[in-house]
């Protein structure tokens, strides 16, 4: 890739995260971000990116991994401490994703990030959190009420934490978001532990046995005789 190349990369980049921050990912069309960034190829970001999908991924891959690493350095301390404790747990999921409201570029990933999260799974980008989070959904596993796990209560800490983070990244900036950052944590810690409700424990259970008698309905199906047919060649 030449120098020129790159240039115009970065510039597409640069482009495309403040606009998908400010208007939408599917509010802004890729000729837009083209002529806002200066290209003078129409097909600059199928060339660079191949399509909308892989620029977006290449405008998240740099923060991510910035994320990731400090998530995982956040972890390695708490298990080298070897002691249990949700707020800490809460931390880890907040703070390493908080740090990119220290600048602008940042305050716009946030915002994309958490429209990416939101975003329904089929056709979505699949949101390729890094290895730390895997680390942290087992640590904080271990303050989930039973069922929690299966009712997504994880992925409702994330969906939290990420949709914050995006709000307050589309506000002036402030100059200390310490007092909105800890009070984050102290929502994920609360969704953590959070206790299932009799009514929402009835109701997994029901849903459960529905479940099972429809898998047990299926295996039965795949188990009975084949009735052989009477049609037959003229």
């Amino acid at each position: 890739m030449t120098v020129t190349s790159e240039g115009a990369r970065s510039r597409l980049l640069t482009t495309a995260r403040k606009l998908f921050a400010e208007r939408g990912l599917d509010a802004v069309s890729l000729r837009e971000i083209i002529r806002e960034a200066g290209v003078k190829h129409a097909t600059a970001i199928q060339y660079h990116f191949g399509d909308r999908e892989g620029l977006i991924a290449a405008i998240l891959a740099t923060h991510e991994a910035r994320v990731d690493t400090r998530r995982e350095a956040m972890l390695d301390q708490y298990e080298a401490t070897g002691i249990p404790d949700r707020r800490t747990i809460a931390a880890i999921m907040v703070r390493p994703l908080a740090r990119e409201l220290e600048d602008q570029d940042g305050r716009h990933f946030l915002r994309i990030n958490a429209q990416v999260v939101q975003r329904p799974p089929p056709g979505g980008i699949f949101v390729d959190t890094g290895t730390s989070m895997w680390r942290w959904r087992r640590q904080a596993a271990e303050f989930l009420p039973p069922g929690a796990a299966e009712l997504h209560t994880r992925y409702t800490a994330l969906t939290f934490t990420t949709v914050e983070l995006a709000r307050r990244a589309g506000q002036p900036q402030h100059f200390d978001d310490q007092l909105f950052v800890s009070r984050i944590t102290d929502v994920v810690s609360a969704i953590v532990e959070a206790p299932l409700s009799p009514e929402t424990e009835r109701l997994y259970t029901e849903r459960h046995e529905r479940h099972q008698q429809r898998d047990a309905r299926r295996r039965e199906a795949l188990t009975l005789p084949q009735t052989p047919s009477n049609d037959r060649p003229a």
